[in-house]
């Protein structure tokens, strides 16, 4: 099937999907939830010329009011609606950042007047990284690799690390490293993908989220001794302290947080499998 003949079937499913369907209603399953959100999502996208489109929004949340909820489900389930969005976006050639923060509340009370599914969308990535003085300060210093700095630091937000400053993918989305290595081969540098890993301040936990965002090249912290190995492209990520290394391909990069309780909190937002 050729690409416009597919672009047309899409929209036309879509357009039968959105007279046919009938609303959430109170007791809708996990599943139903993760797919009307998703349909919201792409309704969100804007076109950008030539056939192609662009999600404009950096911040996702999602707001399930539900009687009686079923939170671990719903959790399981919304745990791969970043994974979900960027395929179908994929499909529609469409841009998308490179780094999105996603969120997902669950209320169990209800009035008549609250839908099941809302999905609000703004747009911070150009604040993400300006100083802020209540949140904790994360200092990166590059250890092993050539970057086009030696030195980094960032209050919040989004951090994304990778080969390039503005990289771009077989679809034409253009990612902006934050921490960008040089286009070098030095045995080292080289081993970092275009889009590696990213850093995310998480509110809930007041804490820095490193993510693995390669299939292909691995992503660890090393931490006292050991080294923690990342699942590609875990949407929940693990939490790093200060004092840690972050190894992305064979660079390695050391990282030091200023202002946080690291006493009161978990070391790990998770377990990490280990076979990794």
């Amino acid at each position: 099937m050729t690409r416009p003949l597919r672009d047309m079937v899409r929209m036309v499913h879509a357009r039968a999907r959105d007279f046919f369907d009938a609303p959430l209603t109170a007791d809708a399953q996990p599943i139903e939830l993760l797919q009307a959100a998703l349909d919201e999502l792409e309704r969100k996208t804007q076109p950008s010329g030539r056939g192609s489109r662009t999600f404009p929004y950096a911040r996702i949340a999602v707001h399930i009011v539900q009687p009686h909820a079923d939170r671990p489900a719903i959790d399981a389930v919304f745990s791969r609606l970043e994974t979900r969005l960027r395929e179908r976006l994929a499909e529609m050639r469409c841009d998308i950042p490179a780094s999105l923060a996603v969120t997902v509340s669950v209320t169990d009370s209800a009035s008549r007047d609250q839908p099941v599914l809302r999905v609000d969308c703004d747009d911070d990535r150009d604040a993400s990284h300006g100083p802020r003085a209540d949140l904790p300060e994360l200092r990166v210093v590059v250890v092993k690799g050539q970057c086009d700095r030696e030195k980094y630091a960032f209050a919040g937000g989004v951090i994304a690390i990778g080969r390039g400053a503005e990289p771009a993918d077989a679809f034409g989305r253009v990612r902006r490293n934050d921490i960008a290595f040089l286009d070098a081969r030095d045995g080292v540098t080289e081993t970092v993908a275009r889009a590696h890993a990213r850093l995310e301040f998480d509110p809930a936990l007041f804490a820095y989220v490193l993510f693995n965002e390669s299939t292909t090249n691995p992503t660890s912290i090393l931490r006292g001794g050991r080294s923690l190995r990342l699942n590609p492209r875990d949407p929940r990520g693990v939490r790093i302290q200060s004092g840690d290394e972050l190894q992305v391909g064979r660079a390695v990069l050391s990282v030091s947080i200023s202002d946080t309780d690291s006493a009161r909190r978990p070391a790990f937002r998770r377990t990490p499998d280990k076979s990794g």
